[in-house]
């Protein structure tokens, strides 16, 4: 299935890392955009716990796409619709999934599925390189207790994916769809369960995530992964030509081991979009003022990016990396970066 999890692919863009390397900077090859904060579950994992906005905060229409034609104009290559919020909430989804596929952007969405009804699927899907739904259990009791909904809204998430799958062979579509499962005490007994209605319905991929503790989260999860070894062995077994697995074990690993680098190169190549419009490093300074490279309503992507102020946030925040949240998005990229400023040894014996 050509799918790789639990590494990186800065290797594929070598003009992009010879520039940043020349340069000390680039622009970014990919960014997460939150089109909305709102969102329709209430979740006991969500590390956003500590921003959610009851007011509910919506993009603006004409300032998204503009903001995702510049993009791809200056050489992003890749967006994700995510955030803090549930992104099939914007009214507005569809046209910017369309039209950003149409500017040239590969394009994907991480959501909890419970939008995306029949219409939304067939005008979204063929625009996508993949989507990923957060199931997080494979019970509806359980879900209720994760996802802070009523328990029928389980099985209706399941009938969403399995139109999804039959939208994608109906019409031969080029999407990846995943099903997403983070890893927490109170979901552990329903792995091999997800696992199994995860083949049947017939997504491509399920992806069991470690839980990674978000610096300012309110809740608090304890997972000792070692006492879940035996979960590997046993989802191998439901591995197929049509069907894959990924339990992050490299992921866990990196969590427990923390960060091996001293700096963050990787926020050249990556940046944050909210339903502001506010421009970020990453997750780890949502809600911090002092800490946006700018606002998309007062000016635009290529300002933003090639200001001073983004480089001053950068030279600040990029050193302090003791704070950071371990595994987290840019974890794999930095060991890689960080290799390439610090050669070993043997380096030139290919």
């Amino acid at each position: 299935m050509g799918i790789e999890i639990d590494s990186h692919k800065l290797m594929y863009h070598p003009e992009r890392v010879a520039e940043w390397k020349k340069n000390k900077d680039c622009y970014p090859i990919y960014v997460e955009i939150g089109p909305t904060n709102r969102c329709n579950h209430r979740c006991i994992f969500c590390c956003y716990d500590f921003f959610v906005n009851k007011t509910g905060i919506n993009i603006d229409r004409e300032v998204m796409l503009r903001t995702l034609k510049e993009m791809a104009e200056k050489g992003v290559k890749s967006i994700m619709f995510a955030g803090d919020g549930e992104p099939l909430l914007h009214k507005n989804i569809i046209e910017f999934v369309e039209k950003a596929k149409e500017f040239g952007l590969d394009v994907s969405i991480t959501t909890n599925g419970s939008l995306l009804d029949d219409e939304k699927a067939k005008k979204i899907l063929p625009h996508l390189s993949w989507i990923r739904f957060s199931v997080d259990a494979g019970t509806s009791e359980t879900y209720a207790k994760v996802h802070g909904v009523s328990a029928e809204n389980f099985n209706k998430l399941i009938d969403n994916i399995k139109n999804a799958v039959e939208i994608k062979k109906k019409n031969n579509l080029n999407v990846i769809i995943g099903v997403q499962f983070l890893l927490i005490p109170e979901n552990i007994p329903d792995v091999l369960k997800i696992a199994k209605i995860a083949k049947q319905i017939g997504v491509d991929n399920l992806q069991i995530k470690p839980y990674s503790q978000h610096p300012d989260s309110i809740n608090k999860f304890v997972v000792n992964y070692k006492d879940y070894a035996y979960l590997a062995p046993e989802l191998e077994k439901f591995n197929s030509t049509n069907f894959k697995i990924f339990f992050r074990k490299q992921t866990i690993k990196r969590i427990e081991e923390g960060n091996i680098y001293s700096k963050c190169h990787g926020l050249s190549f990556f940046t944050l979009i909210d339903a502001k419009g506010d421009m970020l490093p990453c997750s780890l300074y949502y809600g911090n003022q002092d800490l946006i490279y700018g606002n998309l309503y007062k000016n635009s992507f290529q300002e933003i990016w090639e200001g001073e102020k983004r480089k001053k946030i950068i030279e600040k925040i990029s050193s302090n990396v003791s704070n950071c949240r371990h595994g987290c998005r840019l974890d794999v990229i930095n060991r890689y970066l960080h290799r390439l400023k610090n050669p070993q040894e043997h380096d030139n014996f290919i």
